[in-house]
């Protein structure tokens, strides 16, 4: 029995067979070498958007947290200042108030 391979083949049927081959050649390609890439980069894609939605969440306790200390460095001045006139106040045995 002959192959379609044996063979030349000459007009409609061997263009036919030169089509389907070059289908077979490009599915087995797609299927074993572009696909898993395909797949992979979609495996990526999520990734980063996990990763992202993780930055975002970090980020704002991040401001948070900054956002706190600032207040917390505006009062720094006075608590100083509370103190001195304390310190001060119990060195001299009496209070800002009764001058």
């Amino acid at each position: 029995m002959m192959s379609s391979l044996d063979g030349p083949k000459t007009g409609h049927a061997g263009d036919e067979l030169i089509q389907q081959l070059l289908k077979d050649i490009l599915s087995g390609l797609k299927k074993k070498m572009v696909q898993p890439v395909l797949e992979e980069n979609q495996k990526i894609a999520g990734r980063l958007e996990v990763l992202k939605a993780e930055d975002r969440a970090m980020m704002k306790e991040l401001k948070e947290r900054l956002e706190a200390l600032e207040d917390k460095v505006q009062q720094i001045p006075l608590m100083i200042l509370a103190a001195l006139r304390d310190a001060i106040s119990q060195v001299g045995g009496g209070s800002f108030d009764e001058h």
